[in-house]
């Protein structure tokens, strides 16, 4: 029988196959976000196969250094994702679940090496499912907190000091509404192709003649109202912001880092 993680008794002793190495954390606007990736990280870096004790939710919470409440948001996140199961009684916890079509999709994505070629590549199709993700994030229905790491990655945009940290943290916006996204196989594969482009660090260059300032406040406006419609679960103010954010974003981007 399967309970949600704020029921896992914490065993008192780890067993052979308890992850007991520090997790890498991502630098993330959502600390449940960031656990989440973590722990995906170290399932797929590390082959784990489906079945194996990642931990109980004590243990999870000591290696990613989080306070029970982020850990029993990440394990939803994971379990949401279908990467995760947990499991109560005496040899209980979390464990690796059997991949389903989306984690199939994920890893194949991120079999792609991150060239220049293949980053601009995995934009082009990002872009393509944009307007889908931020509509499918609209249409489902979300507890005031799960928004939290939108709004805060919206309030980091707006702080951007620079044009290079404004596409950084335009780039973290998307990926808290992706986690929002209510449909599966999309979002794992959004969220792949993002993963793709954040690795390479691109940077956003602006077209000659264009002030940075004003680009950055228009584009701020833009992703303001993804948020609005997003958080409303306004399906019809999301697609209007959502063509509004592709016309506008008309930045050239530069070169990724070598």
């Amino acid at each position: 029988m399967v309970r949600r993680a704020d029921a896992i008794e914490p065993a008192d002793e780890l067993d052979e196959s308890t992850v007991v190495s520090p997790f890498d954390m991502p630098k993330r606007s959502s600390l449940a976000e960031s656990a989440a990736q973590a722990v995906e990280r170290r399932i797929t870096d590390d082959g784990m196969a489906p079945g194996t004790r990642i931990g109980t939710r004590r243990e999870l919470g000591d290696l990613l250094a989080v306070a029970p409440s982020t850990v029993s948001q990440t394990i939803r996140l994971l379990e949401d994702r279908g990467l995760v199961v947990t499991r109560t009684g005496p040899n209980g916890g979390v464990f690796v679940a059997e991949p389903g079509v989306g984690l199939r999709l994920a890893r194949s994505i991120m079999q792609v090496s991150g060239s220049e070629v293949e980053v601009a590549e995995a934009l082009e199709v990002r872009d393509i499912l944009e307007s889908a993700v931020i509509c499918s994030a609209a249409e489902a229905a979300h507890v005031p907190s799960a928004l939290d790491g939108m709004h805060h990655a919206m309030r980091e945009l707006r702080a951007a000091t620079d044009t290079a940290d404004f596409y950084r943290r335009n780039l973290e916006f998307h990926a808290e509404i992706a986690a929002l996204c209510r449909n599966t196989v999309l979002r794992t594969i959004y969220r792949s192709l993002l993963d793709v482009v954040q690795a390479r660090d691109p940077k956003l260059a602006v077209l000659p003649g264009q002030n940075a300032r004003k680009l950055h406040e228009r584009r701020a406006r833009v992703h303001q109202d993804l948020a609005d419609a997003i958080a409303n679960g306004d399906v019809a103010a999301a697609l209007v912001a959502a063509r509004a954010h592709a016309k506008h974003g008309r930045a050239v981007r530069a070169s990724s880092r070598g």
